[in-house]
């Protein structure tokens, strides 16, 4: 996937940088196109989008982040800010279904990546029957796939759900079980569904990238990879606010995210 030029974001605040497809369109010059790189991000600077795309990337990579923060998968199972993932697939095929002179991006030039659910799972996992919801959900996430496929997107990353049940907004809700067995379980369904779009599309290529476990080994281990425990929000420390990770979490976490793009396309 080294080769990609066109890179197409969908999610939640994990993944937003408020991009504006009516603003500044991605360029040589300004690959993220708007707003500046580190801006508009939940890390308190650049986030994992900004870092793949124009940090740590050696080739030429223009971003188009429709990820909305708050996002939901669709808010007419589990409501959340205007913006679901349904949109934002909306807002792709507006904008850049046509493959327009301003974003002339192809099957073979191109890549998708996802992650979305955080919002879904922290939003409604005290209430939310999960043997009821959670197929739903999966259901809506892989038709909004399909979609693109229709629209010829063929290389496609996703992301499952990182350990949220450890961020101090979770703990201080004092139900981590709860979610944690919700985050387990959409983990699992989400890879059963990967596995299963990419057996029955088999001229795509399908990254999925464990974020649950890459972040998992940090929190386990926060001072050898820099922080100061896992715990503390801030300078130093792992977590930026009670949800969201600092920059250098996202800067690890595209790091190896690359080098896994790397390992699939075979260079």
């Amino acid at each position: 996937m080294n080769e990609t030029t066109y890179f197409f974001t969908f999610g939640d605040s994990y993944t937003s940088t408020g991009f504006n497809p009516h603003g500044t369109y991605p360029s040589a010059e300004n690959p993220m196109g708007n707003p500046s790189l580190g801006e508009g991000t939940s890390a308190g600077g650049i986030n994992w989008v900004g870092y793949l795309t124009a940090v740590l990337n050696t080739s030429l990579m223009l971003n188009y982040n429709l990820a909305i923060s708050g996002a939901c998968i669709n808010n007419s199972v589990i409501r959340g800010v205007p913006g679901d993932l349904v949109s934002q697939v909306k807002s792709f095929a507006i904008h850049y279904a046509s493959q327009p002179a301003w974003a002339p991006w192809r099957s073979e030039n191109s890549a998708f990546a996802i992650w979305i659910g955080i919002n879904d799972i922290g939003d409604s996992y005290m209430d939310a029957d999960v043997d009821s919801t959670l197929p739903v959900l999966l259901e809506c996430y892989f038709n909004l796939v399909k979609d693109l496929y229709e629209a010829n997107a063929r290389r496609f990353i996703f992301l499952n759900i990182p350990p949220t049940t450890r961020s101090p907004r979770i703990k201080g809700e004092n139900h981590t079980a709860v979610h944690a067995e919700f985050v387990q379980r959409y983990n699992q369904a989400l890879k059963d569904k990967i596995h299963a779009f990419s057996q029955n599309h088999p001229d795509t290529s399908v990254l999925e990238h464990d974020t649950w476990t890459f972040m998992t080994e940090m929190l386990d281990n926060a001072p050898f990879y820099g922080f100061e425990d896992a715990e503390c929000q801030g300078t130093g420390c792992l977590w930026f606010n009670d949800y969201h990770p600092t920059s250098n979490v996202h800067e690890l976490l595209a790091a190896d995210l690359l080098s896994r793009m790397r390992v699939v396309n075979g260079t």
